[in-house]
């Protein structure tokens, strides 16, 4: 039996962008309409501009709104695909996705939550083989650090320089890192890769600015994306030590007023964010890595997740969709020309 699917699924999203399109189109009708009215009567403006017929220029916009939909679609890459086949899931691309606001400065955990979750993440990665790994940074917005990569030393190098001063506007932002971290497993060159694993593990002390993720991790869910979320840090409030150019500076930080800004250990957040994503929330405490189960559940999910079904063949059909919607742009200059 045929179905209907797509090389580019992570871009269906475009097809969206055909709500805006159909309220221009109906508003430049309306403009079209109002000025030929304002200019002259009716006569008059269909002496000095040809007749003008609505119904006409109905069917020319309606054209226009399904030729730009057939090409969003052939944009996807549309197949016609037949039977199935199993296929052994190999490679494992790790997106890790590290917290580096201020308050991962806090002195809760031992060196700091910052130093905390850089040692977690880095027996993870080194625990997983034949795979690539990329870094996140992210605070007020998101950097990648790190590219996906298969060298191991270059990773733990870009790990080991993460720092607050590496992005600018600080804050916690998770809502722009997860937008990231989907980006860099499913951009160019990787959305191909539906054969192999694609995990994000994030670690934070749950702190976050913005509260709206939730679009972000239903996108990273429906392409099948694991999340694993670690929290670092204590619920008591601590202060945030201030940082100069040659490391911490001693002092901490103050608000208006003179007080110490404090921060706190936000689990909640944190096992919302796993909740959502349908992922897992581990906290990280003192002498209590949890370095090593997130391994055993990486190792579960690779297991449950070895072998997958695909369709065995494949046939392209994008070229279809891209000449209905030449010929319905060319139907539209025949209608046009005959105003």
């Amino acid at each position: 039996m045929e179905i209907f699917c797509f090389a580019y699924p992570e871009r269906l999203f475009l097809l969206s962008l055909l709500v805006p399109l159909a309220g221009v189109l109906v508003w430049g009708m309306w403009r079209k309409a109002r000025a030929r009215k304002l200019l002259a009567d009716r006569k008059l403006s269909e002496s000095l501009l040809g007749k003008w017929s609505p119904y006409r220029e109905i069917v020319i916009r309606v054209m226009q709104f399904f030729a730009t939909g057939f090409l969003l679609v052939a944009w996807c890459g549309p197949q016609l695909c037949t039977g199935d086949k199993l296929v052994r899931r190999e490679a494992v691309d790790v997106v890790y996705v590290l917290d580096v606001s201020n308050s991962m400065l806090a002195r809760d955990e031992v060196p700091d939550r910052l130093g905390k979750a850089k040692q977690e993440m880095l027996v993870i990665s080194r625990g997983i083989d034949r795979g690539r790994r990329a870094l996140v940074a992210f605070a007020g917005s998101a950097v990648v650090q790190c590219p996906l990569t298969a060298d191991q030393r270059a990773f733990e190098a870009m790990l080991a320089i993460a720092s607050p001063g590496l992005v600018e506007e600080q804050g916690t932002n998770l809502e722009a890192a997860l937008d990231i971290a989907g980006r860099v497993l499913t951009g160019r060159g990787n959305s191909r890769n539906a054969a192999g694993l694609r995990i994000v593990v994030i670690a934070s002390d749950g702190e976050n600015h913005d509260k709206t993720f939730t679009g972000t991790v239903r996108r990273l869910s429906e392409m099948g994306i694991q999340l694993f979320v670690v929290g670092v840090g204590t619920p008591d409030p601590v202060p945030i030590p201030l940082q100069d150019d040659e490391g911490l500076s001693g002092s901490v930080r103050r608000d208006a007023e003179g007080s110490p800004v404090l921060t706190s250990f936000r689990p909640e957040v944190l096992s919302k964010l796993a909740e959502e994503a349908g992922g897992i929330f581990l906290h990280s405490r003192e002498n209590e890595p949890v370095s090593g189960r997130v391994q055993e559940a990486l190792g579960a999910v690779k297991n449950k997740m070895q072998w997958m079904r695909e369709p065995r063949y494949r046939e392209e059909v994008y070229h279809y969709f891209v000449l209905v919607s030449v010929l319905l742009l060319l139907g539209t200059g025949v209608v046009a020309s005959r105003s």
